[in-house]
């Protein structure tokens, strides 16, 4: 009874520190977006150049994941990783506050992307091989929710609020502070997880072959969630990235109204994400995956036809902002779920790494040139488009919720 207590304890210690972590590499890396408005005009940059250093950090972000995810499953050296990789990023943010020009932004987003990109699997990893099973989508999901709360909800009124008082540069020094001592805490307290293969317990420690590893690009919901996470990350970086400035620029709203939109829409992700991997480990991944990529079409169309009405805009961002609760089925669950323990790491990453480099890159740059071609609703109609694709593609994901993969068996053992 004292070991299961402990290992409770122990489960639920990682859900709180990994949900600090997942929230601080959001915070951030979304703070550059936030902070844009007041930052810009200091530097003399445009919404291309805006878009460009999102799209290079989501680059080398993408980049990296895959390279130290994978390098990590093979070594079974995550909690190392993981701490330099905290630190790395935390330091990034503190460098942003001393840029002093476009090219000096680029370099020091390129190591925060570098540093941030294995986070991600890395902890969703750990977190897996840690939960118990009946609780491995609500871990995860609480996890991934960080995302939404910290960099989605906290980080646009902390961030602005930082900037306003004390100025753009020292709102990335403050920022940066966090890191280090989750950092600190993890490097004490974390401990190395051991891979043990479902149905396999006799092996405390699996050792990995490169035909299992290949295995994991060939897995259809990897591939799958690959197309979605692509899209997902298209709706997620450019709005959060475009959607400050069109608020600043193109509305009479006060920066209290603009803080309360930005955060309503972060906080409603959260409750999302919170929300739907639960549920899914109840009902199933599919039907979960599929009512919420729905929702979330609607949520880029509504601001770019209702922007300058504020009742509606926050109305709408309360309702529909919680459809993003799919985000950690697809980037982190479903992909875990559909390959061997072994490579969880690896598959997270690779869902990660697409996302980053199409996703990530391509779609923040390519809605930054449309910004300044024609107006800053045009970017909002390309996160709907990537929305409406992820949507269709979630109907060939295969059901991965051990509630229902063992109902199926059962079914099949009767038949």
């Amino acid at each position: 009874m004292n070991g299961l207590s402990k290992s409770k304890r122990y489960e639920n210690f990682l859900v709180i520190i990994m949900f600090f972590v997942v929230g601080l590499v959001f915070l951030d890396r979304l703070s550059l977006g936030f902070v844009f408005p007041i930052m810009g005009p200091d530097l003399n940059l445009s919404n291309t150049q805006l878009g460009l250093t999102v799209g290079i950090t989501s680059l080398f972000f993408g980049i990296s994941t895959l390279i130290f995810a994978s390098l990590s499953d093979f070594l079974g050296k995550k909690k190392v990783m993981l701490v330099i990789f905290v630190f790395v990023f935390s330091i990034a943010t503190l460098l942003t506050g001393l840029v002093g020009s476009f090219i000096a932004l680029i370099m020091t987003r390129i190591i925060m992307g570098l540093a941030e990109g294995p986070v991600m699997p890395l902890v969703q990893s750990i977190v897996m091989e840690e939960s118990s099973e009946k609780r491995r989508g609500f871990n995860m999901g609480v996890i991934q929710s960080a995302s939404s709360l910290i960099g989605g909800a906290m980080a646009p009124v902390l961030t602005v609020s930082l900037a306003v008082a004390f100025g753009w540069r020292s709102a990335f020094y403050i920022i940066a502070i966090p890191g280090i001592i989750v950092g600190i805490i993890l490097w004490k307290y974390l401990r190395e997880p051991k891979v043990v293969e479902e149905h396999d317990e006799k092996h405390q420690r699996v050792k990995p072959t490169k035909a299992d590893y290949f295995n994991v690009f060939k897995t259809r919901n990897v591939w799958l969630c690959t197309i979605i996470g692509t899209c997902n990350m298209v709706f997620i970086l450019t709005l959060t990235a475009f959607l400050p400035t069109l608020l600043a620029n193109s509305t009479n709203y006060k920066d209290a109204q603009i803080g309360m939109l930005l955060g309503s829409m972060g906080l409603m992700m959260f409750v999302g994400q919170m929300g739907a991997p639960a549920l899914s480990d109840r009902i199933g991944r599919l039907p979960i995956l599929k009512i919420f990529s729905f929702i979330a079409i609607f949520l880029p169309i509504m601001i770019a036809l209702y922007y300058q009405n504020f009742v509606v805009l926050i109305i709408s961002m309360i309702i529909l902002s919680i459809g993003n609760g799919y985000q950690p089925l697809v980037m982190n669950i479903v992909p875990a779920e559909s390959v061997s323990r072994r490579f969880t790491a690896t598959a997270i990453s690779f869902v990660i790494l697409t996302g980053e480099i199409i996703g990530g890159f391509a779609g923040p740059m390519m809605a930054g040139v449309l910004a300044d071609k024609y107006s800053l609703t045009a970017p909002l109609w390309v996160t709907a488009i990537a929305a409406f694709i992820a949507f269709i593609c979630t109907f060939g994901i295969k059901e991965t919720a051990p509630i229902k993969v063992e109902q199926s068996k059962d079914i099949d053992l009767t038949m």
